[in-house]
């Protein structure tokens, strides 16, 4: 848990933090196409600003994905820079990121990642195997319409009374 208590930042200051968390605060399901790889390295710095938290750092998370194209996995680290929280004081002495922050990583895990995009920079074996937009053959839309009225004659016939 990334936990700040208040009471120890100094007014018109900032209280820095820099460590690991080895915890798993993502919680993925096992099964799974990306799970946590390793711990959390953050170094960020705490403030009060306006009645409100303000911890903005960077966070570093490695993952190990799996290609949804070659279906290898690969490793990726997660780097939210400069990242920033802004959570209400609202009279709490101690408060929790855990959940703001496991919602920022969830949020920037890539919807289809690919193994050439990882940290390692691979060549993916599969990249090039599929056919692009390109080749696709697009529909003609004038051929579509007049495609066969019959079919809309025979059931305009039907009575279903």
């Amino acid at each position: 848990m990334i936990t700040v208590d208040l009471r120890s930042i100094p007014e018109d200051e900032c209280l820095p933090f820099e460590g690991n968390l080895a915890d798993d605060i993502c919680q993925l399901p096992e099964k799974d196409a990306a799970s946590v790889a390793g711990p959390l390295n953050y170094r960020a710095e705490a403030s009060i600003v306006s009645g409100n938290l303000l911890f903005r750092g960077d966070f570093h998370l490695p993952f190990e994905f799996t290609c949804c194209r070659c279906n290898q996995p690969f490793h990726y680290t997660i780097r939210l820079l400069d990242h920033s929280l802004l959570v209400p004081v609202e009279d709490l002495s101690l408060i929790d990121l855990t959940d703001a922050l496991r919602e920022d990583i969830i949020l920037a895990l890539p919807n289809f990642p690919h193994c050439n995009d990882g940290d390692n920079q691979m060549d993916c074996p599969a990249r090039g195997k599929f056919e692009t937009e390109e080749d696709f053959v697009p529909i003609n839309p004038e051929k579509a319409r007049t495609k066969d009225s019959s079919s809309w004659d025979t059931l305009d016939k039907l009575k279903l009374d």
